[in-house]
């Protein structure tokens, strides 16, 4: 009777073991993924749209970003600075920063509105800081093109 009383015991502290190993594992510390959703001409220069991504199974408590847009190795746009929001356990915020714009910025942007250039190839790189998890980096590349029927855009 006791070795049967043990045995279910073990058992018992099997199948807790098991159920705690298959559990649900929140990623913490993971980089945020970046992505530019908009670019547009503003009379006083740039209006840049991005969309932060977080991974992670918690919030994501950002206190500042730095980032390069770069276009045929040169910064068409860059930025350091506050980039204060929290982003929701595996949600997605927009976040908007008015900027500059630079003569050879100015240049590759008019020949692709105008159509001489159909697209330009961009790396986005940079890091955002968080309360909680220090520096992430980020780095996506895509391909920069005018939206249709609306001067002065781009995506």
């Amino acid at each position: 009777m006791k070795h049967k009383r043990q045995l279910g015991l073990a058992l018992v502290l099997l199948v807790v073991m098991l159920c705690a190993a298959c559990g649900a594992n929140v990623i913490r510390g993971a980089a945020p993924i970046v992505r530019m959703n908009d670019l547009s001409r503003t009379s006083n220069g740039i209006t840049l749209q991005l969309s932060m991504r977080n991974l992670n199974g918690v919030p994501l408590d950002t206190i500042s970003i730095n980032f390069s847009l770069i276009v045929k190795d040169d910064d068409l746009l860059a930025y350091t600075g506050p980039a204060e929001t929290n982003i929701a356990a595996n949600g997605t915020e927009t976040w908007t920063v008015e900027l500059q714009e630079s003569e050879s910025g100015r240049a590759l942007l008019d020949s692709l509105q105008s159509g001489d250039i159909k697209s330009l190839p961009y790396s986005l790189e940079g890091s955002i800081s968080s309360r909680n998890d220090g520096r992430l980096r980020f780095q996506h590349e895509g391909h920069l093109f005018p939206v249709p029927g609306r001067p002065g855009h781009f995506r």
